[in-house]
């Protein structure tokens, strides 16, 4: 008898296949009970995880840098250890350094060159302006008084690039004393990750001292296994087990490439959320979630996976009406082993048929058939 009763829901919903589909059932609620049909109201989705995978915390380019001596030396003093947070400009070693002795006196040579040949340039055009020199003469003052100017501004740079601020620079210009002590300061604010050097030890130029980070931003490595990728899509926001933040990320780049050894594609997301509570280098679990509305603001609700049916490739639901039932068409977003997840016009006292859905959707057939 059951399968005789297969047979004629086969045989319905085949000849039904090719005929427009009715948008209501009408049904006694006898029938329905007959029919072994339970209800249940749709549940309002929170987070719709498209993707969940295993994923990484590291630092972006700019914010990671390694901070070397900018001039052979002897290391004098460290001032900071792994894990200060340091503020840019903020002094963290002290060199000695024959090397930056020399290029501050370099520099005072330049700056003295350079107001001679300005000296000499007004002079010789002033007599130029009375008629006592020669063009010529001019001309090759004008031109020692330009190379002056470009290897005065020259030095000025090299300084600059050994780490003196400005403000150094100009006292050293107007008192002409040279610095002892070069002092090696924080690009940016940050955290100290490593130290790289010892007090007292000798350095060459641009040997490495501390490595310094800005944890202000972080990003987050997502493993997505490469059939799962068509669920993601830039702007999703990231959820992570243990983080106190519900989603502190937000994905802006998808991969092109197939990692060979895992089969998975790199996906990244920023955290944008300070609170998130993650760290350089730890791996987590994160959940790609595919939203909670539509582009119409519709809302993302939740109902066993059992309720919804297919057919000619939309995705039905079977909601109670005063005649009997109403059919719904509905966008899937999402599912799991449990539930899908879809956005639809439904309000959350509706009542959703869970079970008999096959009966229902062989009678909806029929009666789509006998319409037409």
């Amino acid at each position: 008898m059951i399968r005789k009763i297969a047979l004629v829901l086969g045989s319905l919903l085949s000849l039904a296949s090719h005929h427009s589909l009715a948008d209501e059932i009408v049904i006694a609620p006898n029938e329905l009970t007959n029919l072994g049909v339970e209800f249940a109201s749709p549940e309002r989705a929170q987070d719709v995880v498209a993707v969940e995978a295993t994923a990484r915390v590291v630092i972006p380019p700019a914010g990671d840098t390694v901070i070397s001596a900018p001039q052979a030396g002897m290391l004098a003093m460290l001032n900071m250890g792994v894990g200060d947070e340091v503020r840019r400009g903020q002094v963290l070693a002290k060199m000695r350094s024959p090397d930056f002795l020399a290029l501050q006196g370099e520099f005072l040579d330049s700056l003295n060159a350079n107001l001679l040949a300005q000296n000499e340039y007004e002079r010789d055009q002033q007599l130029f302006d009375e008629g006592i020199i020669s063009g010529r003469r001019l001309q090759e003052t004008t031109t020692r008084s330009r190379i002056a100017t470009t290897r005065f501004s020259e030095h000025r740079q090299l300084l600059q690039i050994a780490g003196l601020t400005e403000a150094e620079i100009n006292s050293l210009e107007t008192q002409q004393k040279m610095l002892p002590v070069l002092e090696i300061r924080a690009p940016f604010d940050g955290v100290i990750l490593e130290r790289m050097a010892t007090a007292g030890e000798r350095l060459d130029a641009m040997s490495p001292v501390y490595r310094l980070a800005d944890l202000s931003t972080l990003w987050l490595e997502i493993f997505v296994p490469q059939e799962s990728l068509s669920a993601v899509r830039l702007g999703m926001k990231v959820a992570v087990t243990g983080s106190p933040v519900r989603l502190p990320g937000e994905v802006t780049t998808i991969g092109r490439s197939i990692d060979p050894a895992t089969q998975a594609i790199m996906v990244r997301a920023t955290l944008t959320d300070a609170g998130h509570g993650l760290k350089p280098g730890q791996f987590v679990s994160a959940q790609i979630v595919a939203g909670y509305a539509g582009a119409s603001g519709v809302p993302v609700w939740s109902v066993p996976t059992a309720a919804v049916t297919r057919s000619n490739n939309g995705h039905y639901l079977f909601v109670r009406s005063e005649k009997g039932l109403e059919v719904r068409e509905v966008q899937v977003v999402s599912s799991d082993s449990v539930n899908l997840f879809f956005s639809s016009k439904i309000e959350a006292n509706d009542q959703v048929a869970i079970s008999g859905v096959a009966a229902l959707k062989a009678l909806w057939h029929a009666q789509s058939e006998s319409e037409s």
